[in-house]
């Protein structure tokens, strides 16, 4: 018997994922439990619908991260560190500082969506990942001056 997954099944498949089953199963757990519903012509037609809508809304949201990501692709944001007599900086440039630059240009970017930071201690150039989904991403360069 076929049923449609509601939640994630342990060696069976994640929600939304169409599988088959022994039919006692179906009725006795699954269905039962709310873990799956049947797949009949009804629940097919509302999952092939929910399924459409799903990737239609996550194609437009990938062209809108990839034209987030061609704007700000090798990008410069300029950071000062303060130093000391000695030549040591005070601080450091932080993911904080990064996403406080981005969201100051106007991009709707999240702490988790900066990858590959390395610790900027010093004046130079660095470049940052930004990974704003899994099929998009980017780079910026962060460039620090001393003062």
């Amino acid at each position: 018997m076929k049923v449609i997954l509601k939640k994630e099944l342990k060696g069976k498949g994640k929600a939304g994922d169409i599988i088959e089953v022994n039919p006692n199963y179906a009725y006795n757990v699954l269905i039962k439990q709310g873990i799956a519903v049947e797949a009949n012509a009804s629940n097919l037609n509302d999952h092939k619908g929910k399924m459409d809508a799903q990737a239609f809304h996550h194609g437009e949201m990938v062209k809108e991260y990839q034209a987030i990501a061609n704007k700000i692709k090798n990008k410069v944001y300029n950071f000062t560190l303060s130093v000391g007599a000695n030549g040591k900086a005070f601080g450091s440039v932080t993911k904080q500082d990064i996403l406080t630059a981005l969201n100051n240009d106007g991009l709707k970017v999240e702490k988790n969506m900066i990858k590959d930071f390395p610790s900027i201690k010093a004046a130079g150039q660095y470049k940052i990942g930004v990974q704003f989904i899994k099929e998009v991403s980017t780079e910026i360069i962060a460039s620090v001056n001393v003062k």
